[in-house]
């Protein structure tokens, strides 16, 4: 009896001994596809251009791990006919180290690149084989897009990582476009939905200036819309947060500038029969940063009402304009009338869907603000006390 329990505890030992040498083995060999990151270059941006003879011009920086800041990337370029994964194949001409593309932060494409050619061909190759985030930035150029990925950044960044920081300033700023990633406009495409994307112009160093659409239906460049229209598709998307307003006191004659705390959209659409409208409601809380009218209470229910008027009817004026410029000169639905429509009235939406284009451009669209200003700045005597 005492021998077989023996034979059972020096059994249950050895089993435990082979357990932990497999433990230990799995942990120290590493994983069987892993690569060391020495020989690896990783790229953090890519810029895609064309010459004038059409020749595909791409621009790849490479990320170079090392202590130093100085040097810390490299722009390769290559050149290809018409293939961007054989133009990608002539880095292992000029690069030792293999390219890593899971790391991409942003894509960049010339004005000549995406008038030339569809926006899905251009981008096929990055969703299809290189397999970056989906979160990766595309940007277009006014310009030379390899010109605008080898600017420093006014922070002395790596271009790459400056422009994909850049890129998120849309939330202070409403003449920016809002980012659009990779994901969203492989969405947008296979949907068959118009999209704006960020436009870049690297003269004087790379900053923001309007957007360029793109067409749902032929995936090509359609328009260059200003930034006074960006502001008022912003508003429409509730995407103003951070943003300011600016408006003339009409008496004075004097500005005053608004912050813009937090702002709410609504796109309602009514079918009456066959007669389909909208109504846009804005709801707004806004607060005075900045006032050049003098003589003026602040705390008077006058001049709380004639600044919420002032700043009601700026909205209201700017959406208008940014409407007309999408529904009569663009005939693109940017904002989403017609997925409010798909929701709400789909029997509707079948019959319209296919022209959807020209009913968009013919839709009375009723614009309604609604400002609540939250802060003037101004305080009683008891409160400065």
């Amino acid at each position: 009896m005492l021998s077989y329990i023996f034979l059972f505890r020096r059994t249950l030992w050895a089993q435990k001994c082979f357990a932990a040498w497999i433990a230990c083995a799995a942990l120290l060999t590493g994983c069987w596809d892993s690569r060391e990151i020495d020989n690896l270059s990783i790229i953090q941006g890519v810029a895609i251009d064309t010459d004038q003879q059409d020749m595909l011009e791409l621009t790849y920086q490479h990320l170079i791990a090392q202590k130093s800041r100085k040097n810390m990337y490299s722009n390769v370029t290559t050149f290809n006919k018409d293939s961007i994964q054989s133009a990608s194949r002539e880095q292992a001409k000029q690069v030792s180290r293999a390219p890593l593309y899971s790391f991409i932060r942003l894509i960049l494409i010339s004005d000549q690149a995406i008038q030339k050619t569809r926006i899905d061909q251009l981008l096929d190759t990055f969703t299809r084989s290189y397999k970056p985030s989906r979160k990766s930035l595309v940007m277009i150029v006014k310009g030379n897009a390899k010109e605008a990925l080898n600017k420093i950044g006014k922070h002395k960044e790596i271009p790459s990582i400056d422009l994909e920081a850049l890129a998120k300033n849309s939330d202070f700023n409403s003449k920016i476009p809002y980012r659009i990633t990779l994901g969203e406009m492989s969405t947008h495409i296979s949907q068959g939905a118009d999209f704006l994307i960020q436009c870049l112009e690297s003269n004087d160093g790379n900053h923001f200036s309007g957007a360029a659409l793109v067409s749902g239906k032929t995936k090509k460049f359609a328009y260059w819309l200003d930034e006074e229209d960006v502001i008022g598709i912003n508003w429409m998307l509730g995407k103003t947060k951070g943003s300011i307003i600016k408006v003339e006191d009409p008496k004075t004659k004097q500005h005053m500038v608004f912050e813009v705390e937090d702002a709410h959209s609504k796109l309602i659409p009514h079918l009456n029969g066959q007669d389909l409208s909208f109504t846009v409601r804005i709801k707004t809380d806004i607060k005075l940063n900045e006032n050049s009218v003098t003589s003026v209470d602040f705390l008077k229910e006058s001049f709380i009402r004639t600044a919420k008027e002032a700043a009601q009817d700026e909205i209201k004026q700017t959406i208008s304009q940014s409407l007309n410029t999408l529904q009569k000169e663009m005939r693109a639905d940017v904002v989403g009338f017609g997925t409010k429509v798909k929701v709400n009235y789909p029997a509707y939406w079948d019959r319209v869907k296919e022209n959807w284009q020209n009913t968009f451009s013919q839709i009375p669209i009723d614009v309604q603000a609604e400002v609540q200003i939250e802060r003037t700045g101004a305080y009683t005597k008891g409160e400065e006390e």
